[in-house]
């Protein structure tokens, strides 16, 4: 049914739905009429929108009544250019800041020998939240050896953002509790390739990583959001159109992938996919690379239908799977251990926007994820064994699933520079665990008396069988207000949660509240943030770290298991931005957190297996920079550095941990934990001349928090790692060991072709780590175990693209 306007908003309605409501929940969309100063339709007009620090980049051309449609823009400040024969160009500024659409009608003059038209742009955006706009034009260029496993590469170009093994970082002192919504749709499942199928980089268009001033529709795990924008087919100029591509590197890693979009005015579709296999799967655990053969395969989708004048229907659709070795220590290796992990997930998403107005709108959107993950051991055990196999120290199987059920409606409307936001979001993560493991070591065992399950070559060795599952859930309401006036901008928002866990219901009220002030002569802009943020437990392996029946086990005590309740932080930023003339943008944020049940896993050997923890208080400060050059005669540049201090204080709960509470000390105890790092520095340098392009990116880390090398010394499994650990005091703690710093540096190059038509070839060859640098991501750590950097590795990419 065709909703009521005013006269002249139906109009344009009609003459231009698919601009109105071309958008998802996470993009935006412009659309108008280029007229002549005579009030006359100017056609085939260039249009051009841009944000030239991320490289994002539209094109349009105006019909024959002078209409244009821009689709699918993610939210972010843009320079739109327009161009016709005859006639002045026009510049104009626009903000792109919710999925309601934005009507832009312009003026053309008759072109003047006498008058010139200042192409000024703002690089700086007046916005309150902390962020960085990441283009796919800078994710096709990120050096790696597989492009569809990529996105930790991607995200690490934010300032604060530290490296761990096998796609896990942590952020500004949080363990890695990350939010991505994608195209409107939330996702906290941990995405690592550890743990599930990552997300594979080619489906999006455009990403804003937002790590301060987080607005009040982002919960879950908002210590960092990462809105993603899909690709989209609506609006496309052809109804078929795609790529094919292959990739091979060092260690037998091969990769194969393809995409295609099309569309009309009114349907638009975006297929991608992509199969890989290597031989150096995962960061393994010495530099013999034992054990470590790896496959993965994944395909998304996206259809759009502009259903009449007012309506948009979404439907996205994707899955993968993942099967690879367990890597091996040298003695696994020699006994013949043969554990194998098997990830796969599912996701369907259904979104509908429904315009009410041209400036009030409607979101829904249902959404279900199902991921499961088996761990395999090299053979079956029954309890009272007398032979442990080969898996030792300890054997392990483990097979969990679990899903994620929700629904959400969201309110947005728009008048002039306010835009108001408010939301109702429910989702439910149905959990089911099995985790069987025994000791196969004697040396493992505490004694006969261990009451857990000791073994002994002569007596013959128990299990420890858990098979549980509970459903934890959140549903939340939200409410924000963005309002700009001169040169203020003000961001308050109000969100309000109700977690349920296993035992208890945790409601938490979050203010979050921003303001920034302009000097747009200087091109300055000062931000302030405050985000009260409610982070809930990690669902992978919740159900054992929380089971009574473990807890009861380990200590031989009938008393409650100590809950794993969500985090809840008081963040607090100060930041300035300075524009540096129209070639350079310069961002430097202090920011300082309190946290109350501050997360971590806790890592189960080398497998993979982590268990949620979290400590009494966690305390976290640091200062991020981040510098970024606009193209100049094809050149760019940028600089994203950061120091992070991260204090934890005990007691610690959860996981295997829960039988001594105290495992780090008394209570009160401050220690460091491995997020905390003195200095993280990547610097990106570019060209990108026709069809030719450069890049060089140096990355620098200082060292994560490591375990006490003299506990292994003389031990063959972890005496390579030793050297690359050192000794330093902190005035705080005392003594800490922390990984050698390490500087590594990736370098691709690569050449593009017009072909026949619509056809370009595009080749690209990559040197990662082209010094060789030995380094080690962490050593013993009890949150992340042992892994090392990958060595000097040679990469080569083609596409076809049709």
């Amino acid at each position: 049914m065709l909703t009521r306007f005013p006269g002249s908003t139906l109009l344009f309605v009609l003459a231009s739905a698919p601009a109105l409501v071309a958008a998802a929940a996470s993009s935006g969309s412009l659309g108008g009429k280029v007229l002549d100063d005579q009030g006359r339709p100017v056609a085939k007009a260039q249009i051009r929108i841009e944000n030239r620090v991320s490289g994002f980049l539209q094109t349009a051309t105006t019909d024959a009544s002078g209409a244009y449609s821009v689709y699918n823009l993610p939210f972010s400040d843009y320079h739109l250019e327009v161009e016709a024969p005859g006639m002045e160009g026009v510049h104009r500024t626009v903000s792109v800041r919710s999925a309601l659409p934005l009507r832009l009608d312009l003026r053309m003059k008759s072109a003047s020998a006498t008058v010139v038209v200042e192409d000024h742009v703002s690089l700086v955006e007046a916005h309150p939240s902390a962020h960085l706009d990441i283009d796919q034009s800078a994710i096709e260029r990120i050096p790696t050896a597989v492009s569809s496993r990529a996105m930790e590469s991607v995200l690490l170009t934010t300032p604060g953002f530290i490296q761990d093994e096998n796609g896990r970082f942590h952020f500004r002192g949080s363990h890695g509790q990350v939010t991505y919504v994608v195209d409107g749709v939330p996702v906290t499942d941990q995405m690592q390739a550890t743990f599930s199928n990552a997300m594979d980089p080619s489906q999006v268009e455009s990403m804003e990583v937002i790590t301060g001033g987080v607005s009040a529709e982002y919960g879950g795990k908002p210590a960092a959001v990462v809105n993603i924008t899909s690709k989209s087919g609506l609006g496309c100029s052809r109804p078929f159109q795609g790529s094919v591509s292959l990739g091979a590197s060092r260690f037998s890693t091969r990769e194969v992938g393809f995409d295609a979009r099309g569309g009309t005015a009114a349907f638009g579709y975006f297929v991608t996919g992509a199969a890989s296999e290597s031989d150096r799967f995962l960061d393994p655990v010495n530099f013999e690379n034992l054990h470590n053969h790896g496959t993965t395969g994944r395909l998304s989708s996206r259809f759009d239908w502009l259903l009449g004048a007012s309506d948009m229907l979404r439907v996205s659709v994707s899955g993968g799977r993942t099967d690879r070795d367990v890597v091996n220590l040298a003695s696994q290796q020699a006994a013949g251990q043969d554990q194998r992990q098997h990830d796969s997930d599912a996701n369907l998403s259904l979104g509908w926007t429904h315009l009410l107005d041209a400036n009030r709108s409607l979101d829904a959107s249902l959404y279900y994820r199902g991921a499961s993950s088996r761990l395999d051991p090299t053979r079956d055990l029954q309890p009272g064994f007398t032979s442990g196999g080969p898996d030792s120290p300890f054997w392990v199987r483990s097979d969990r699933r679990l899903d994620n059920q929700g629904a959400q409606l969201g309110y947005t409307q728009r008048n002039g520079g306010n835009t108001l936001k408010a939301g109702l979001q429910v989702v439910r993560y149905p959990l089911h665990e099995r985790f069987d493991m025994a000791i196969t070591g004697p040396g493992q065992v505490s004694g006969p008396g261990d009451p857990l399950y000791p073994y002994t070559a002569a007596g013959g060795g128990n299990l420890l069988r858990f098979a549980e599952g509970f459903t934890p859930s959140l549903a939340s309401a939200y409410l924000q207000d963005d309002l700009k006036t001169g040169r203020w901008t003000f961001a308050a928002g109000l969100r309000f949660d109700s977690y349920k866990g296993r035992n208890f219901t945790q409601n938490e009220l979050q203010p979050r509240l921003g303001l920034t002030y302009t000097l747009p002569v200087t091109g300055t802009l000062l931000r302030a943030v405050y985000d009260r943020l409610l982070i809930t437990p990690e669902n992978e392996n919740l159900a054992f770290s929380t089971s009574q029946a473990v807890w009861s086990l380990v200590t031989q005590s009938a008393t409650p298991v100590p809950q794993l309740r969500g985090e809840t932080q008081d963040s607090y930023l100060l930041g300035l931005e300075q524009q540096l003339g129209q070639v350079a943008r310069v961002s430097l944020d202090y920011w300082w957190k309190d946290s109350r049940n501050p997360a971590d896993n806790s890592q189960f050997l080398n497998t993979g297996i982590l268990f949620p923890i979290s400590a009494w208080k966690g305390r976290f400060h640091g200062m991020d920079l981040r510098i970024d050059t606009v193209p100049l005669r094809g050149w760019s540049a940028y600089l994203s550095a950061g120091t992070v201090r991260t204090l934890f204080y005990s007691p610690t709960v959860g996981g295997l941990d829960s039988a001594d509470p105290t495992v780090n000390g008394p209570d009160g105890t401050p220690y460091l934990i491995d997020h905390d790092q003195k200095l993280t520095a990547q610097l990106g340098l570019r060209y990108e001349q026709g069809g030719f392009f450069a890049q060089a990116v140096g990355r620098y880390d200082s060292g994560l928090v490591a375990g006490d090398p003299t506990t292994v010394a003389g031990n063959p499994d972890y005496a390579f790692g030793i050297p690359y650990v050192r000794l330093e005091h902190d005035s705080l703690v005392g003594p800490v060991y922390r990984i050698k710093a390490r500087t590594v540096l990736d370098l691709n190059v690569g050449q593009t072709w017009k072909l026949t038509g619509e056809r370009r070839l595009t080749a690209g060859l990559d040197l990662l780590n082209a010094t060789d640098e030995k380094g080690l991501y962490n050593f013993l750590s009890t949150f992340g175990g042992t892994h090392v950097i990958p060595p000097r590795t040679l990469a080569v990419h083609l596409k076809l693209a049709f």
